[in-house]
This record gives C-alpha cells, sequence and structure tokens, in this order.
C-alpha cells in the first residue's frame, strides 16, 4: 500500500463503511428510512443489501480499482438510478466518504501531505465521474423501457381499434 490514505481505510474498513452506509441511507425518506435501517433481510430490503455490498466492493478495491471496482460502483448506481433523487443527491456519495475519512483521520491525529490529499482527491474525482456515466447509462435503459411501453401500449390500443 503506497498511499497513507490506502493505509487508513484498509485499517478502519468497518468503521468507514458503517458511517457511510448510514449517511448513504440516510438521504431516504423518513418512511423508507425506518424500513431500511431495520430490515437486515437481502430479500426484504434489497437497496440496504445492494448499498452496503457496493460500498464494501468499494472500500475492499478502492486501492487497485479494476474489474471488481468496477462492478461495485455499478451495483450502487443502480440502485440510485431508480430512485427518484436528482443526480447531484445521488453523487453526493463520494463525496460523503472523502468528509468520513477526513473525520477519521482527523479522530486518529493522523496527518498527510498536501501531495497525498491531493491524490486521494483526485482518486475520488475520478471514481465519481466513473459512477455518473454508470448512473446515467442506468437511467437511459429506464426510460427507454418507458418509451417501448409506451410505444407498445399505443399500438395495442390502436389494434384493438382496428386502425
Amino acid at each position: 500500500m503506497s498511499n497513507p490514505f490506502d493505509l487508513l481505510i484498509e485499517r478502519n474498513k468497518e468503521k468507514i463503511h458503517e458511517k457511510w452506509l448510514t449517511r448513504r441511507l440516510g438521504i431516504f425518506s423518513e418512511q423508507k428510512r425506518s424500513l431500511i435501517m431495520t430490515q437486515m433481510d437481502q430479500f426484504q430490503n434489497p437497496i440496504r443489501h445492494e448499498m452496503a455490498e457496493g460500498l464494501t466492493g468499494i472500500l475492499v478495491h478502492f486501492e487497485n480499482k479494476g474489474e471488481h471496482f468496477t462492478s461495485a460502483l455499478d451495483q450502487i448506481t443502480r440502485v440510485l438510478a431508480i430512485q427518484d433523487f436528482p443526480p447531484s443527491r445521488s453523487m453526493a456519495l463520494f463525496y460523503e466518504l472523502k468528509e468520513i475519512v477526513r473525520d477519521i483521520a482527523k479522530k486518529d491525529g493522523v496527518s498527510f501531505r498536501a501531495k497525498d490529499w491531493g491524490e486521494f482527491n483526485s482518486r475520488l474525482e475520478q471514481m465519481t465521474l466513473e459512477a455518473f456515466d454508470s448512473y446515467v447509462d442506468h437511467r437511459e435503459k429506464i426510460y427507454q423501457i418507458k418509451v417501448d411501453e409506451s410505444k407498445n401500449r399505443a399500438f395495442m390500443l390502436l389494434k384493438k381499434a382496428g386502425l
């Protein structure tokens, strides 16, 4: 592990994961949040399950990136794309990670050089851009499905009317 941030994330992975998951699930409405926060079964609560797995994948593969990292990003953006949040609110999760890591570093009394902070911020920005691309792809698929469904419905109505 070359970057001190990678060491900090590795040592505090569970603490970071729990704080990050709690903050991310906090964006849901009060009614939905109470169910999401309390129901642990993956079939009863797929949102929590998918978000928790995706965040774990990001933290585990933060240093190396690769296929598993991309898969974890895709897993999270797939869940966020079907919600009614604006894209800015959905993609804020990466800035949340920055705040969480900064708080943990401060509590642990760990200081970093400006170069390390710059590299960490650059990695987060790159991750955010990758996630945004994935998010937009999922949103486009959803809208395409809606358009296709509307076309099929209109066609069936015309067919029934004999036109």
